[in-house]
């Protein structure tokens, strides 16, 4: 018995050693998976109803799309809200730079009621809920710089019966 002690007190360290720099290794790749590729967060709130329920649906977010990375109008993001400091919220991009934007009044029900057209600055989003008379967003606070939004909400992770990709439901205008 006191040789088989000795055994693994003299194995342990390096065992130990072993786990401790492959366990770091391991919560190194998660950090960075979690910080720059994607990342799930809970959606609260009626503002974006009815494409994510009030009571919170989980969401994954591209985190690649930091800054305003490839983000088109129509896409839905999370952004660092700019009136609550530590909170994100997650609104649809109805104008990116240099676009013109009807500027309705906050909690309004009717859209388009007040022809107040906006361009929206460069460097900035004009970001709104889907559900109008329930969102605060650039109707309340203006456009928001593009530094403030960290991601793209690209799908619905739960519940699972609900799973399902976030669509981009808004089309270009066809001219003739």
């Amino acid at each position: 018995m006191e040789r088989f002690i000795r055994s693994i007190l003299r194995t342990t360290p390096s065992r130990v050693a072993r786990v401790a720099i492959n366990g770091t290794g391991a919560f190194c790749a998660c950090v960075l998976v979690w910080e720059h590729l994607v990342t799930i967060q809970l959606s609260e709130g009626p503002s974006m109803y009815p494409t994510f329920n009030p009571r919170g649906d989980w969401l994954l977010i591209s985190r690649m799309h930091r800054n305003g990375k490839g983000i088109e109008v129509g896409d839905v993001v999370r952004f660092n809200h700019p009136t609550f400091l530590g909170v994100h919220g997650a609104k649809r991009v109805l104008g990116m730079p240099g676009d013109f934007v009807c500027r309705d009044q906050p909690y309004s029900t009717v859209a388009g009621g007040q022809p107040d057209m906006i361009q929206v600055p460069e460097g900035h989003a004009f970001l709104v809920g889907d559900n109008l008379p329930w969102s605060r967003d650039s109707r309340t606070f203006g456009p928001v710089p593009l530094g403030l939004i960290n991601g793209k909400i690209i799908a619905r992770v739960w519940p699972p019966s609900k799973m399902e990709w976030v669509q981009n439901t808004m089309k270009p205008a066809e001219l003739d």
